[in-house]
């Protein structure tokens, strides 16, 4: 216990003395002391004289004035008063000065007692003493206040050299590198007034010429105070219904809130941005309020580089939405040649121009391909030509009340020409096989959702047996995908009319397109043998919510925005959910990518689930098709059908979807 208390002391002992460590600006203080001292102690003689100089006094000045200016420097800088800048002046350091001041006229008075034993000795007059103490605590408290007040009320209001007086949130090191970065800015600069931070480690510290001030909550006082234009976020340090909150407490004062992001993506259109090097300042986008921060994977992932890096890669749906953004992420990892498979025209044209005009595209080979998944023996003729060494299948129908009318289509794509692509990616000697999933498939009440549950039983079954890995990545809405719910709420906003959202709690899993393309790929390269992956979503949104937050991007003002209620439509739920209760969760290296082990079917039975399939959809009924294959979800599920607050029998889940498709 002695041991302990002797190290703290002396870890104590020596934070202190680092904190007294002469520095440049100490320095000056101590300098700026030294006059101020001898300024105070001539005017108490001036006051005690009624504004005349004795020829006594002057003597008395000469022979004292060392020392009581060497004493009061000594207690001012151990007290600590020649280290902190005297622009963040706070009551703490008022209250500081109190105690030095009165330290050293305390031990003037002392000195001067003694002193009178020695008859070398000149006394200083009581009077002196206490008009010197009095003198010090006005001139530095004085002089500490009106440098405050040149920093937060005269220097805010000009330009000195800089377009705008800023704010910064974070005060990690990336965020003070942002700090001095952004008198750089390209196109606009910024006089960073202070940063902000929840860590009280960081408090007081500072950061150029400025300081961390307090917690993120102090940021509209702060920003009120020192009449900041601005406040810059570091992407990811805060966001989500936290983010909405400053940006609405800083709109009531004028200052607007940015983002600023290293290695910055493309801006959404119509937003403004500001780089300088790595580091780019933009405004709120949707993005920024999701429920958790968006991840951002390097080109040199050393899980990902030695996966896609010099090899042959076939990317289905190559020209959609999701697909097109996996193969954008692809180029950045140098592949010898990418396979743009889509049926599409127009689609594939543009992708394949995109991506020819790209900077990142390198010696990468670009081979369009206008072909369709459910062709068996046009896709046969691909793998055989190209060799593909990774498939990526995005290629599906996943528009929900579309494929409640189209179910013969949803089980054509999404289940049997999934089956077949594996097979065929199994004859070739495909190394891994990534396909697309989603949170519709767990517990599924829709056409698309069980038709991608069908296909995730089969692969997961199809991977025991094979020499190809698949693996099956499932993940929520994607914002911004085609025949998702953000451009229709974008299109609405923009024209001011109603918004229709068919339930005032349905609740949506949301994460950003570039960032689920690039969590595929991590998760395509993390999976050694195979199996089911899920992505972090974060916590579920609610619509009206997100709507909100899309208005506040868009400039436009909640009492302009309208709602109205359709109810939910068919095949659709007021929740999704990421994983089964008999899934078993494991972690992986990749924080925001989980195994799910779910006890698997055999795979015959699945082939055979298949067989029943494929003969519905060869009798061309609808109902057929649809009934058939809810009893085979049924059947998967189980009782947890029941969970899923669907009905628990699932005889009557059958017979209500056939109905909604009469």
């Amino acid at each position: 216990m002695f041991n302990t208390l002797k190290d703290s002391v002396v870890a104590a002992a020596k934070a202190w003395w680092r904190s007294r460590l002469p520095t440049r600006e100490s320095l000056v203080v101590a300098a700026l002391l030294v006059v101020i001292f001898e300024g105070c102690y001539l005017a108490a003689f001036f006051v005690r004289s009624e504004l005349l100089l004795r020829p006594s006094d002057a003597k008395t000045i000469l022979e004292t004035v060392w020392l009581v200016v060497g004493l009061k420097l000594l207690v001012f800088y151990w007290r600590g008063l020649a280290h902190r800048p005297w622009r963040n002046a706070r009551f703490h350091d008022l209250n500081n000065l109190l105690r030095a001041t009165t330290t050293a006229l305390l031990v003037l008075i002392a000195w001067n007692y003694f002193g009178t034993f020695s008859s070398a000795w000149t006394p200083i007059p009581r009077a002196v003493l206490l008009l010197d103490w009095a003198f010090t605590l006005l001139g530095v408290g004085g002089m500490q206040a009106v440098a405050r007040s040149l920093y937060e009320e005269i220097v805010p209001t000009t330009n000195i050299g800089n377009d705008r007086n800023a704010l910064v949130i974070d005060a990690s090191p990336q965020g003070r590198e942002l700090a001095r970065s952004l008198s750089q800015i390209h196109g606009r600069r910024y006089f960073v007034a202070g940063l902000l931070d929840d860590n009280p480690e960081h408090y007081g510290e500072r950061v150029g010429h400025a300081r961390v001030l307090g917690p993120v909550a102090m940021a509209p006082a702060c920003a009120e105070r020192l009449r900041a234009h601005q406040i810059v976020v570091l992407q990811g340090s805060i966001y989500g219904p936290r983010l909405r909150s400053l940006c609405d407490a800083c709109a009531a004062l004028g200052t607007q809130v940015s983002i600023a992001e290293y290695a910055p993506t493309q801006a959404a259109p119509g937003l403004k941005r500001h780089t300088v090097g790595r580091i780019t300042v933009r405004d709120i986008e949707l993005r920024d309020l999701l429920s958790r921060p968006q991840a951002q994977l390097t080109d040199k992932d050393i899980d990902v580089v030695p996966f896609l890096h010099g090899r042959t890669i076939l990317v289905t749906g190559a020209g959609g939405s999701i697909g097109s953004e996996i193969c954008r992420q692809i180029v950045r990892f140098a592949p010898a040649k990418i396979l743009l498979v889509e049926r599409s025209e127009i689609a594939l044209f543009s992708i394949h121009r995109e991506l020819s005009e790209s900077d990142t595209l390198g010696d990468t080979i670009l081979e369009p391909l206008l072909c369709d998944i459910a062709h068996a023996d046009r896709i046969e003729q691909v793998f055989a030509e190209h060799k593909p060494a990774v498939v990526f299948h995005a290629a599906a129908f996943k528009h929900v009340p579309l494929m409640e009318a189209h179910p013969i289509e949803a089980i054509e794509n999404n289940a049997l020409a999934t089956a077949t692509l594996a097979e065929l990616a199994d004859t070739h000697g495909v190394e891994a096989f990534v396909a697309l999933s989603t949170d519709k498939a767990v517990h599924p009440s829709s056409i698309m959702g069980a038709s991608k549950l069908i296909a995730e039983r089969f692969l997961q079954s199809f991977n025991e047996t094979s020499r190809t890995r698949f693996v099956v990545v499932r993940f929520g809405n994607v914002l911004g995908s085609s025949g998702s719910a953000v451009p229709v709420f974008t299109e609405q906003l923009a024209k001011r009319q109603p918004i229709t959202i068919t339930h005032p709690e349905v609740r949506r899993y949301f994460m950003t397109i570039d960032e689920a393309a690039q969590l595929v790929l991590v998760a395509g390269a993390l999976a050694p043998r195979g199996g089911t992956y899920v992505l972090e979503m974060g916590d579920p949104i609610a619509i009206v919510d997100l709507l909100s937050s899309l208005a506040f991007v868009m400039q436009v003002p909640q009492s302009a925005v309208r709602i109205h209620y359709c109810g939910l439509r068919p095949g659709e739920k007021l929740n999704e959910e990421l994983f089964f209760e008999d899934e078993q969760r494991t972690a992986t290296s990749h924080a925001l990518v989980t195994r799910a082990n779910r006890p698997q079917r055999p795979l015959s039975v699945v082939r055979h689930w298949l067989g029943d399939l494929k003969n519905a959809v060869a009798g061309g009924d609808s109902h057929a098709a649809a009934h058939m294959l809810m009893q085979i979800v049924a059947a998967d599920c189980c009782d947890l059908v029941a969970v899923a607050n669907e009905p628990s029998d699932a005889d009557q889940l059958v017979e209500n979807t056939v109905e909604q498709q009469g």
